[in-house]
């Protein structure tokens, strides 16, 4: 018994060394929680739902509300509620109806939803806030983004030697950095968030030794994955040039230091990513096939950021701020592109112990990479000259639909872990002059610096997106207050930079007393660092208590329309070959709901907002003159003016705007009335998903607008001719549609489903061969006799992905049993 109590009371010992020896990490990783919880708590005040709802409601007539719109608060982040949010509300809906979301039915004629990427819902943060009511699920993701990149970072400067209050510092600069919030409740936020935890992981498994590698793998594989399934694929092409710069650079650097790079520790991180790879087969392998065919494609990413965008790193309204007041609703923002293209604040604090960091320890490899990695990284961002060559160069490798200047955030994780090192440094070094006199230098050039911003502070008129002018003591007024912040730190560093060579002193007489006073004041530059980003970002934001509140006119149409496809007949611009952009199918005219809002709404739309349509979907249009072949945005949101149209998409209700007549043959089923106009809900007879065609047609008609229209099925379904009829069709999940029919000949069954990749036809149990039909739809000949047909969408290289997944899966498995089983042992069996 006595023995007993002895182990007992050494494990207790055990269990509060590990506490004590961890505190400091325990403490640290609580700061960033309660500092990303403090960044988003004006969620208890304005509602759970992030995203600005009230710029999306004013995107329709039908949701726009009763009473007048208070001032909207954020005028440019509208993709939260329009596509963020939204997939969140789809991906979330049927998760918990035990679907998973390969399939979106409900935008147009449908849309791949697991591989379109941006809806991510196998993302860590996805997976998370299924976990939660649906009212505050999207903010879970947002603050888990925030924990992943803070953690992450933190984690990177404790494993290259920096101590807690280091990685404090930098997990806080990297999450709160203007660069990555801003970006938060965006798609492009999911794969960057996980940059910290993969340099983390990659350099455990460099350091693994045997016998403790495979959680260590795992951590690598599981990192990588994760970042993939965040979806936004542009980020996988920024990371991996900006880790490269890092890691290659950093490599280098060892090797002209004479030392012994360890190629086996390097081919473990091969084989980590590898494994996350496999991991993540299912998104990536059957979504570059999506990819190749969309719209996104075809779109020409910016040329960068000119070179005087730099000084937002200093200063983050320097240029303004996308936020609307009563006096400039169109915002104070005068830079270029927008806002989140060009935030990239870090705060002084972090420039200085940044600068410091690389002025001391320039020889070590790590700082090296780093260093290498925050210059490659503003190299592609900012215009050295007009003519933009390291951009150019960028782009005649192929990589010209890359939006260039979003690689701002590998930018600002660099500075953030150089300033974790460089208050790490003075955290150890701070008594030698050597240091004080370095810090002190940095600190200088930094007070040069914001002298110089407000020394050209003075603006005349300025342009607001061509919507609005600020008048010179407005731009004035605006640049000034930005720089307020930026000062108090500069003011706070030279006290620190005057005080440490005081406290050095002093230490000397009394050691215990200066070390104390320093670290109180090195704590204070944490929680100074930390205020300033939450003051600086926490305002951007936008909350409300949901994202897709209803309106009457809403209620109503839902009623109508059920889950029916829709479509809107309003006043769309013609285009022409002069004309500007966007216009036709590309323009939203405000008559429906705004292109997958309407998944927030359960509404099924004839619309689409998403980087993956389809390029032929635009293409095989067919109106003439409706920028078809048009390279602007990836919105399509067509006019639907004629029933052959209608009936060509399967579309069973028109929203009419007058004084837009009601198009012949459609049938007035009910008229909306809201404050500003009134809508008339009409019906398309004849119209359905599915229906057995006649012979086709192959002459030019004319809708009601004038425009050249479709080469589309004469008649109604067949089944009102010979008997060939559906019976019933069921649709049991988001992939998957069941027709009971009966056919007493051979006949064409149209298929109003977008033809992309991956659905598959049965007959009775026989397979069915599926062809491509107007529209970029499908079609099918269905034998005499069939009572049964089956479409499922389930792509055969998702199968080969899972089959990846699983193998990779079991490999770290096994290789994590065999690892922990002792050797001896083994010999011994």
């Amino acid at each position: 018994m006595s023995n007993l109590g002895d182990t007992n009371k050494s494990a207790y010992a055990n269990r509060r060394s590990f506490f004590e020896v961890h505190l400091g990490d325990i403490a640290s990783i609580a700061f960033l929680v309660v500092v990303a919880l403090a960044y988003l708590s004006p969620a208890l005040k304005d509602g759970l739902a992030f995203g600005p709802a009230t710029l999306g409601r004013q995107l329709s007539v039908l949701t726009t509300p009763h009473q007048p719109l208070a001032q909207i608060h954020n005028v440019i982040n509208g993709d939260i509620v329009t596509q963020g949010a939204a997939w969140n509300t789809l991906n979330w809906t049927l998760v918990h109806h035990g679907q998973f979301p390969l399939w979106n039915d409900q935008s147009a004629t449908g849309l791949p939803q697991f591989l379109n990427f941006e809806s991510a819902p196998l993302a860590l943060p996805s997976l998370i806030s299924y976990l939660f009511p649906l009212r505050i699920s999207y903010l879970v993701t947002v603050l888990i983004k925030l924990l992943i990149a803070g953690t992450g970072t933190y984690a990177v400067v404790r494993l290259i030697g920096g101590r807690p209050l280091a990685g404090t510092l930098a997990g806080t600069t990297a999450m709160l950095s203007g660069s990555f919030a801003g970006w938060l409740g965006w798609s492009i936020s999911g794969p960057l968030a996980w940059t910290g935890w993969i340099v983390a992981a990659a350099i455990l498994v460099y350091r693994a030794t045997p016998g403790n590698r495979g959680w260590r793998y795992a951590l690598l594989a599981f990192a990588s994955a994760f970042c993939i399934y965040g979806g936004f694929p542009e980020d996988y092409v920024l990371m991996a040039g900006a880790l490269l710069l890092l890691v290659g650079v950093g490599g280098l650097a060892i090797r002209l230091n004479q030392r012994q790079i360890d190629w086996q520790g390097v081919g473990r991180i091969g084989v980590g990513f590898t494994a996350g790879l496999a991991l993540a087969a299912p998104l990536w392998l059957p979504g570059i096939t999506i990819l190749r065919g969309s719209a996104r494609t075809t779109e020409t990413a910016s040329t960068g950021l000119p070179l005087h965008a730099v000084t937002l790193l200093v200063a983050q309204g320097y240029y303004g701020l996308p936020l609307g007041t009563p006096q400039f609703p169109h915002s104070t923002y005068f830079g270029p592109l927008d806002y989140f293209e060009t935030a990239a604040y870090v705060g002084v604090i972090a420039l200085v112990l940044a600068g410091t960091c690389i002025a001391l320890a320039w020889r070590r490899p790590v700082v090296i990479g780093l260093l290498a990695c925050t210059v490659g990284s503003a190299l592609v961002t900012y215009d050295l000259t007009s003519g933009a060559p390291v951009q150019h160069l960028i782009y005649a490798i192929g990589l010209g639909t890359v939006a260039l200047q979003r690689v701002l955030t590998e930018l600002d994780f660099a500075i953030a872990v150089l300033a974790g090192l460089g208050f790490e440094l003075l955290l150890r070094r701070w008594r030698e002059p050597y240091v004080q006199r370095i810090f002190a230098s940095v600190v200088g050039l930094i007070v040069l610096v914001v002298a110089l911003l407000w020394a050209h502070s003075t603006l005349g008129n300025v342009s607001i997106n061509g919507m609005a002018t600020l008048t010179g003591a407005q731009a004035t007024a605006v640049r000034r207050r930005s720089l307020y912040w930026p000062s108090v730190e500069t003011v706070v560093l030279v006290l620190v930079a005057l005080a440490m060579p005081l406290l050095a002193r002093q230490s000397t007489r009394r050691r215990s007393l200066g070390e104390h006073r320093i670290r109180t004041i090195y704590g204070g530059l944490v929680g100074i660092q930390a205020i300033l980003l939450i003051v600086a970002g926490v305002g951007i934001n936008s909350y409300a208590p949901t994202s897709y509140p209803k309106t009457s006119a809403v209620l109503t149409l839902k009623r109508i329309v059920g889950t029916s496809l829709f479509g809107f007949d309003g006043a769309s611009t013609p285009c022409t070959q002069t004309g500007t952009q966007p216009c036709g199918l590309r323009q939203w005219d405000g008559v429906g709901i705004y292109p997958e809002m309407n998944l927030g709404y359960g509404l099924t739309e004839f619309a689409m907002h998403d980087p993956v349509i389809p390029r032929a979907y635009f293409a095989d249009y067919p109106v003439k003159n409706d920028d078809r072949n048009g390279h602007g945005t990836n919105i399509f949101a067509p006019v639907v003016n004629s029933v052959r149209l209608a009936r060509l998409y399967g579309i069973k209700y028109v929203i009419v705007q007058p004084p837009q007549p009601i198009p012949s043959g459609m049938r007035l089923v009910r008229t909306i009335v809201t404050d500003n106009t009134h809508l008339e809900i009409v019906s398309v007879p004849g119209s359905h998903r599915f229906s057995f065609t006649s012979k086709i047609d192959t002459s030019p008609v004319h809708n009601g607008a004038g425009k050249q229209a479709i080469t589309t099925t004469k008649g109604s379904p067949i089944s009102q001719n010979i008997g060939d009829k559906i019976l019933r069709v069921t649709h049991p999940n988001n992939a998957r549609y069941v027709l009971m029919v009966r056919t007493l000949q051979s006949k064409q069954l149209a298929i109003r489903i977008t033809d992309v990749p991956g659905w598959h036809a049965s007959a009775d149990g026989h397979s069915l061969a599926l062809h491509r039909a107007q529209g970029d739809l499908m079609s099918a000949i269905v034998p005499a006799g069939t009572r049964r047909i089956v479409l499922s969408y389930d792509p055969t290289l998702l199968q080969v992905g899972e089959l990846f997944a699983l193998v990779s899966l079991a490999s770290m498995v096994i290789y994590a049993v065999v690892e922990r089983y002792p050797r001896s042992r083994r010999r011994s069996v």
